[in-house]
């Protein structure tokens, strides 16, 4: 029974298989062009080792010198695919790249050679065949001939294709990906000695033995292509979560807009409302009694000028950028502005020194104060509210209390906007403090330092 032969189709069956496959990962991500240049080297192997087949049972030179041509062809075809995926995989960078057009120049030169040669590029002249009988009493045949100079241009691009090798794994290696760089450097190198040492032993007579280097390569393509497969699924992962994310942002950004509709309506919506109503009153109340008309005017003035801050902070929402234009303290003053003017409840800002604070601080410290004052007003039935903003070169601190209701048990402590408060004060670096007692009030402080 012939084992060579069927093991030789075997291969060729595996690495057409893994050709389709990496194949159809490049047509879906046209970007990875490697995994394509990985499926023409793995086709490109897998004709090699039919063209392997078809050499070894040349019987006589005439036929031997046409299969050996038809074989050095589908080496040079397998050895160009090769570079290009090392050259791809690797990331050699400008010389790598410069030192991999030189080997496939050096080869495709020597696959016009083979073209033109009657005894393939290895041989000038073919003089005899040399048959080889494999412990399980099938043979096989190879050529014997005067080897041609030319072949020397062979051996030099294989040792360049070592020299690319080493420096794709020490890239690897300088990028901390140690265990790919081990991997891959030690299957080539197995490689190379099947491809190009055994190789020379078996032409040169020195060694009976069919030619490793489909065997040699199944092993770098088994590893390789595992190592291509964790990458696709590394990216599928990635898309995933992306997608994930763009979901939950998504989601995010129509929940904001839906909030600030709800405050447009039961904000700015509800004071120019009673605005309009009392500007109605007002003349006929002036007739009648002019003190209650003023009483009337100041109110007017007081909604007016809350309106103004509420829209003002509206438009700070739809515009998340100019919380980083102005200074924390100016952002405060605006927001006590809009909800003394939407509750009617006095809040009172003191800020002491000043520091010019990250983004993220600063947008952090806005969102608390703002969680703060909605808490108060919407929880506690606060009559009095008080902001304090501390800044010094190594630490700011804020501070929210009211008199409120406070909190009554232990589960309020750890409410929804409690918990996303102090989530967002986590990722500055930032503490967050709770004190409350029922009646007594509750006390919020945000405390973050520098550096």
């Amino acid at each position: 029974m012939n084992y060579l032969e069927i093991a030789q189709y075997m291969a060729f069956a595996v690495f057409q298989t893994i050709a389709v496959i990496h194949l159809l990962v490049w047509i879906r991500a046209h970007r990875e062009i490697t995994h394509l240049l990985f499926a023409l080297t793995a086709a490109a192997a897998g004709i090699n080792a039919i063209a392997e087949t078809f050499m070894y049972r040349a019987e006589s030179i005439d036929v031997m010198s046409s299969e050996l041509r038809w074989y050095v062809a589908a080496s040079g075809c397998w050895a160009i695919a090769s570079v290009c995926f090392i050259t791809s995989y690797a990331s050699v960078g400008k010389i790598g790249k410069c030192v991999a057009t030189v080997i496939v120049v050096a080869f495709m030169a020597a696959m016009v050679v083979n073209l033109f040669s009657p005894a393939s590029f290895l041989y000038t002249e073919i003089t005899g065949l040399r048959t080889i009988t494999l412990p399980w009493g099938e043979r096989i045949w190879l050529a014997i001939g005067k080897s041609n100079p030319w072949r020397l241009v062979f051996e030099l691009a294989m040792l360049a294709i070592l020299g690319l090798v080493a420096c794709g794994c020490y890239g690897f290696w300088l990028r901390k990906e140690r265990g790919r760089a081990i991997i891959f450097g030690s299957t080539v190198v197995v490689f190379m000695l099947c491809f190009g040492t055994h190789a020379f032993f078996v032409d040169t007579g020195r060694l009976d033995s069919p030619y490793l280097s489909t065997y040699g390569f199944l092993a770098l393509v088994g590893l390789t292509g595992y190592d291509l497969a964790g990458e696709v699924m590394r990216s599928s992962a990635l898309s995933s979560k992306l997608a994930q994310k763009e979901s939950d942002l998504r989601k995010a950004v129509a929940d904001e807009r839906n909030r600030i509709a709800g405050e447009l309506h039961d904000s700015v919506t509800q004071t120019l409302f009673s605005t309009a109503a009392i500007a109605d009153a007002i003349p006929e109340v002036w007739r009648r009694s002019p003190d209650d008309a003023m009483r009337g005017l100041q109110d007017l003035r007081a909604l007016t000028k809350g309106a103004l801050a509420e829209m003002r902070a509206l438009l700070l929402e739809l515009h998340p950028a100019s919380l980083l234009e102005k200074d924390l303290g100016v952002l405060l003053q605006q927001l006590a502005s809009a909800a003394t003017g939407r509750s009617r409840v006095p809040i009172e800002l003191e800020t002491e020194g000043a520091m010019v604070m990250p983004d993220d601080v600063q947008i952090a410290f806005y969102r608390a104060a703002q969680e703060g004052i909605n808490n108060a007003l919407k929880h506690a039935d606060a009559n009095n509210i008080r902001l304090c903003l501390k800044r010094s070169e190594v630490q700011a601190t804020l501070t929210v209390c009211d008199d409120g209701c406070g909190l009554e048990d232990s589960r309020e402590f750890s409410g929804m906007g409690l918990q996303l408060m102090r989530e967002r004060i986590a990722t500055i670096g930032g503490r967050l403090d709770v004190q409350s007692e029922a009646t007594a009030g509750t006390t919020i402080t945000v405390i973050w330092n520098k550096g």
